[in-house]
């Protein structure tokens, strides 16, 4: 059997996809890595606490839980601006960390890295978070050993910790989105995050040669 690695566990994608990965037969474990310890309902879910600066400490963690066994990895980290601060905090998390983690993920040869980006990812944009996402997508696919996919989510909608007008925002005209964001602006609709969590486990389940990018209405259909 294999192992789930999961990281940015503690956040809003990455709670649900380490519950549905371990509800899935396709792993014997989940290895949740984040910031501070969860409480979870599935033993098969184990965490990693980590501080995200000491990456060597990390792989031998996950060296611990993993041993010969297969493993596949899997990337929910994010931040926005807002929070970060500044430009040089946010690529801290959205890129470097991202890089470190592909990294780690070499050394214990994951076969698989499935990683959250956004819709609107593209290192040749004037808009500097999607400049960002484009740069790690780039960096991930160069350096990461096995086979990569991004899903590039839209607006996500969730229940999140931490108060994000935009996303209250869309939650209280999602109806009216409904209405208007057909035929070709379908795509930009605001996705639930649960939904992008259980279509990165589709993936995983049932496409032997998934593809490269999942775009927003992908992982809606999915």
């Amino acid at each position: 059997m294999k192992t789930a690695v999961v990281i940015g566990a503690t956040g809003l994608i990455g709670r649900e996809l380490c519950e549905l990965l371990a509800d899935s037969s396709t792993y014997s474990q989940v290895l949740a890595i984040g910031r501070t310890p969860q409480i979870w309902i599935n033993p098969k879910i184990k965490n990693i606490q980590f501080n995200f600066e000491h990456w060597t400490e990390l792989e031998s963690q996950l060296q611990g839980f993993i041993g010969l066994s297969a493993c596949d990895g899997f990337c929910a980290l994010g931040t926005t601006i807002g929070k970060a601060k500044t430009p040089e905090n946010f690529k801290k998390v959205d890129l470097e960390y991202v890089i470190s983690f592909t990294k780690t993920l070499n050394k214990v040869h994951a076969q698989r890295f499935l990683v959250v980006s956004a819709m609107g990812a593209d290192i040749n944009s004037s808009v500097f978070y999607n400049q960002v996402k484009g740069e790690m997508e780039k960096q991930v696919s160069i350096l990461f050993n096995g086979t990569t996919s991004f899903m590039r989510p839209s607006l996500l909608i969730g229940n999140r910790s931490e108060f994000r007008f935009a996303e209250k925002l869309a939650i209280m005209i999602s109806p009216l989105l409904g209405i208007f964001l057909i035929g070709p602006f379908k795509k930009y609709r605001p996705i639930e995050s649960r939904q992008v969590a259980r279509a990165i486990v589709k993936i995983i389940e049932n496409f032997q040669k998934p593809k490269a990018i999942y775009e927003n209405d992908e992982l809606a259909n999915l």
